[in-house]
């Protein structure tokens, strides 16, 4: 806006001296302007020029500095997918092997299209071990309930970078002491609301962050109805778990599942109690950012 002013006073100025030089050699008054002008539309357009270069995307150094920063990339970025891979890759389903080249292969969402993942934990101690950052071995399992089967992704930090090793397909485990396998009970709860209703703890506890302080907690109940409209998004007969070291037993009779959203700060989880052989769901937390 500056510069337009600085021209406009200067064709003016320029007009008011051609009219005072009377009978001298004329001069075009637009001339200059003119110029001017277009020196400032060439310098506009090497600036177009310069803002539109194509920059590729560069995964950033902290892709590494967490699995799930690493896998975050992993899952949603084709191009380091496949450089993340160490090719070729084997998938083991009992004695059979199928190994995969890298011409081969195929982008892989596992669950980055899901509304949230879960990971699972006997306790909520246990949880502490999402933030360590010197494992150097993660598993991911993508678990179908209704065929009790389970894909498993292994994965290996090398240096400073994680690699997929292998994929295994194999059968999930369930408990046959004769109570209630938690696997079981989860398949019904996630897909059956009547059932869901009668495996609420009376009252439900509830926790989430204060609405009037964001830094504080705020521990309430709920009612069913309130549980229905809070509750995070289940999918029915299917779970997913990372496993960053934490102990997996079948006869425990607490179970920890946390829901995370991918890359958008969603956080609920939710806390199951066995009592008298009876799995119920006893608290729920929402702390999303």
């Amino acid at each position: 806006m500056r510069t337009m002013k600085k021209l406009i006073f200067g064709y003016l100025l320029l007009v008011l001296m051609v009219s005072c030089e009377g009978g001298k050699k004329k001069i075009d008054p637009f001339e200059t302007l003119t110029g001017q002008i277009d020196s400032l539309k060439a310098d506009s357009d090497s600036v177009k020029t310069d803002t539109s270069l194509v920059i590729e995307d560069v995964i950033p150094p902290s892709a590494d500095e967490s699995f799930a920063d690493f896998f975050y990339n992993f899952a949603s970025d084709a191009k380091f997918q496949l450089s993340r891979i160490i090719f070729p890759v084997s998938t083991y389903k009992g004695d059979k092997i199928v190994r995969v080249r890298k011409d081969e292969w195929t982008h892989d969402y596992l669950f980055s299209r899901d509304p949230a993942y879960t990971v699972l934990f006997d306790k909520e101690e246990d949880m502490e071990l999402e933030k360590d950052t010197s494992m150097m071995s993660v598993q991911v399992d993508l678990i179908n309930l209704e065929k009790s089967q389970i894909r498993r992704y292994y994965f290996q930090r090398k240096g400073q970078s994680w690699f997929l090793e292998a994929i295994n397909l194999q059968h999930l485990a369930h408990e046959t002491d004769g109570e209630e396998d938690f696997m079981d009970f989860y398949r019904k709860f996630s897909s059956d609301s009547i059932f869901q209703a009668e495996r609420l703890a009376e009252p439900l506890g509830f926790v989430t962050a204060d609405p009037d302080d964001e830094f504080q907690i705020l521990e309430t109940t709920l009612e069913p109805g309130q549980w229905f409209a809070f509750r995070p998004p289940m999918i029915p007969g299917r779970l997913t778990n990372v496993h960053y070291g934490q102990k997996e037993e079948l006869d425990v009779d607490t179970k920890v599942v946390e829901f995370k959203g991918f890359g958008n700060g969603f956080s609920n989880t939710l806390y199951f109690e066995r009592d008298n052989g009876i799995w119920k769901l006893i608290r729920f937390e929402d702390l999303s950012d």
